[in-house]
C-alpha cells in the first residue's frame, strides 16, 4: 500500500514537472517570436503585413489572378493607402491603372477605367501599336502632338505631322503619375514609374486613315515629338526608291533629246554629201560638154 502511493506520487511529481517543462518552452518559443519581431520592425523600420504585389508589369485593362500577382510581406508603414491582403479583392478583378512589377495592388488602381474617348470634330481617333523605342522612350502622352514617320527597306517617309494623341496604354500620363500618397512613401511617386508603352490612339484627317493603316501593315512606325519650333518639317518623302525612280524618269528626256540631236546632225551630214556629191557631178558634165564643144 505504501509503494502504490509512493508510485502515485512520482507519478504526479514527474506530471507536474512535465507540464512545468512545456510551459518553460512555450514561453521561451513566445519570447523568440517576439524578439524575431522586434528585430524586424528594427531592421525595416515597422509592422510587416502580407499584400498582393504585381510579379509583372501589368497593363491597364488585364485582369488580376495568380499568373500576374501574389502575396508578399511588406512594412507597414511604406504600403499605400488601401493595399489588398484579401484574395476575394484581388482575383478576378480588372486593372483600371498600369501596375509596375514589385508594386502593391491598390483598390484605387481596380475598376475599369475605359472612359469614351473625345474625338475633336472633323477627325477620326486610330489607334496604332508602339513601344518605347517608337516614342521617344514612351515619354508620349495624352495631349502630345507629334509627327508619325514609316520607315521600311526602300527608305523613310513622313505620314502625317501634328498629329494630337487622344490617349495610350499608360493612361493620360506618358511618364507614369505620383503617388496619391507621395507624402507618405516615395516608392512610387517617380515621375519615370510607369509600364511599357503598348498602344497610342490618335486624332487624324479621315484621309489619313488608309494611308496610316498601310503603313503599319508594311512599315515600322515612329513617333517622333518636334519642339516648340520645328513644327515644321522637311519634305514628305525621302523614299530612295521613288528617288532612283525619279532620277531615271528625268533622265530619260535628256537621253531622247540626245538622241534627237544625233539623229538630226547625222541627217544634216548626210544631206550635205548629197549635195555636195550632186554639186560635183554637175560640174564634171559641165567641164565634158565644155570640151566637146571646142
Amino acid at each position: 500500500m505504501l509503494a502504490s502511493r509512493k508510485r502515485l506520487l512520482l507519478a504526479l511529481a514527474a506530471g507536474f514537472i512535465a507540464v512545468l517543462l512545456l510551459w518553460l518552452y512555450a514561453d521561451t518559443l513566445r519570447s523568440e517570436a517576439q524578439n524575431a519581431r522586434s528585430d524586424a520592425l528594427a531592421a525595416y523600420g515597422g509592422e510587416q503585413v502580407e499584400v498582393f504585389v504585381a510579379t509583372r508589369d501589368i497593363a491597364a485593362g488585364e485582369t488580376l489572378d495568380s499568373s500576374n500577382t501574389a502575396l508578399e510581406r511588406w512594412v507597414a508603414d511604406l504600403l499605400p493607402a488601401g493595399a489588398l491582403s484579401e484574395a476575394a479583392q484581388v482575383l478576378g478583378a480588372t486593372l483600371g491603372v498600369s501596375l509596375l512589377k514589385g508594386e502593391p495592388v491598390v483598390e484605387a488602381k481596380l475598376g475599369a477605367s475605359f472612359e469614351p474617348v473625345s474625338v475633336p470634330d472633323g477627325l477620326c481617333a486610330l489607334t496604332i501599336s508602339v513601344d518605347d523605342v517608337q516614342a521617344v522612350g514612351g515619354a508620349i502622352g495624352q495631349g502630345s502632338a507629334v509627327d508619325v514617320y514609316a520607315s521600311g527597306a526602300s527608305g523613310v517617309i513622313l505620314v502625317v505631322s501634328d498629329v494630337l494623341v487622344l490617349e495610350t496604354s499608360n493612361g493620360a500620363q506618358g511618364m507614369g503619375s505620383a503617388s496619391e500618397n507621395s507624402s507618405k512613401t516615395t516608392l512610387f511617386s517617380s515621375p519615370k514609374s510607369r509600364a511599357a508603352l503598348k498602344w497610342v490612339t490618335l486624332a487624324v484627317a479621315p484621309r489619313m486613315v488608309q494611308q496610316l493603316l498601310a503603313a503599319a501593315r508594311d512599315r515600322n512606325l515612329t513617333l517622333v515629338l518636334p519642339g516648340a519650333d520645328a513644327s515644321a518639317v522637311a519634305p514628305a518623302d525621302v523614299d530612295d526608291g521613288a528617288a532612283d525612280e525619279a532620277d531615271a524618269a528625268a533622265a530619260a528626256p535628256s537621253s531622247g533629246a540626245t538622241a534627237s540631236a544625233s539623229s538630226s546632225g547625222a541627217a544634216a551630214g548626210a544631206s550635205a554629201l548629197s549635195s555636195g556629191s550632186s554639186a560635183a557631178a554637175s560640174s564634171s558634165g559641165s567641164s565634158a560638154a565644155a570640151r566637146s564643144n571646142s
